[in-house]
């Protein structure tokens, strides 16, 4: 009969530590890439957008707009001739777009030695930060409104947020009342993903699979809320007591509007819409994967712009 000595495992064995023996272990390759996932196209669905420049060689598009009621002098003496009123209500801005232009190259030496399409994938990823641009262009512009503030709680500023201060639909109704004291119309809600569990609680907020096919629903989209779109998107700034210098960590988000005429508060102007190309060079044995674009964001009625300051817990 064996001792259990005799069982032991045999010296100088084999196995996965032994020199050199990993070269010997194949690995099976994916062939593809778990996309990583941003959001596509939620804020463009709330501006304007004009295409004039990309027609001809201007620099330049100036958007005029009203900025107030013009209170026509109704008072006339018998006899005498009417008093005039000057249209002093009249303003312009200048958008100029600017341009982003990107480009990827892969070597063909890679290309031709990689188990996954390179070059799809770099597609894919140059079209996603084109779309991701545009959108924080958007959302840059929309911060600097200034008209229509409102904080979380009892706070009256960034600085004073609290724990505590998140969104809550008196919060919401008073945000929304602030584009209604203009006459305008509160059209979509923009929050961040922290903000929606505790906006999907509201009983007055009906689920976008509740629509029943009456409407189209926009990306980013969840439901409405008291009339407006309600858009969950990760491009709504996340603001912190560091760097932003909030009393705790939170987001600006905000509801815009359109006045009666459904003209929307900014413009998004275009020079070049997003164009992509690809080309290989023989020269350098290089793929080339280009992005050409030309655009600028530009509020024309801040008035239509109402931010909400909130905490995320």
């Amino acid at each position: 009969m064996r001792r259990i000595q005799d069982l032991a495992a045999a010296a100088n064995i084999t196995d996965t530590s032994t020199t050199q023996i990993s070269e010997y272990q194949d690995t099976i390759f994916a062939k593809d890439v778990i996309k990583y996932m941003e959001d596509f196209r939620f804020l463009q669905n709330a501006v304007d957008h004009d295409i004039e420049l990309i027609a001809n060689n201007g620099k330049s598009k100036r958007l005029f707009f009203a900025t107030s009621h013009l209170d026509v002098t109704k008072t006339k003496v018998e006899g005498d001739t009417r008093t005039f009123t000057e249209m002093t209500n009249l303003d312009s801005v200048d958008a100029t777009p600017t341009w982003d232009l990107g480009a990827i190259a892969i070597t063909k030496e890679l290309v031709k030695t990689c188990a996954v399409d390179l070059i799809e994938l770099a597609k894919y990823m140059i079209a996603q930060d084109a779309e991701q641009n545009i959108e924080e262009a958007i959302v840059t512009e929309i911060e600097t409104a200034s008209t229509n503030n409102t904080y979380g709680g009892d706070a009256v500023s960034v600085a004073s947020l609290e724990t505590g201060d998140t969104i809550t639909p008196s919060l919401v109704i008073k945000s929304r009342g602030l584009i209604r004291n203009v006459s305008g119309f509160p059209k979509f809600l923009f929050i961040a993903p922290q903000q929606e569990t505790a906006l999907i609680q509201f009983s007055d907020f009906i689920n976008a699979s509740e629509y029943g096919g009456r409407e189209v629903v926009l990306n980013g989209e969840i439901g409405k809320y008291i009339g407006m779109k309600v858009i969950v998107t990760e491009n709504v700034n996340e603001k912190t007591n560091g760097e932003h210098s909030w009393g705790v960590t939170g987001h600006q988000c905000f509801i815009l509007g359109q006045n009666q005429f459904g003209q929307n508060a900014g413009t998004l102007v275009w020079k070049e819409k997003p164009k992509f190309t690809y080309e290989y060079l023989p020269r350098f044995t290089n793929h080339y994967i280009y992005r050409d674009a030309a655009y600028a964001h530009q509020l024309t009625n801040e008035k239509l712009v109402s931010q909400l300051f909130v905490t995320d817990a």
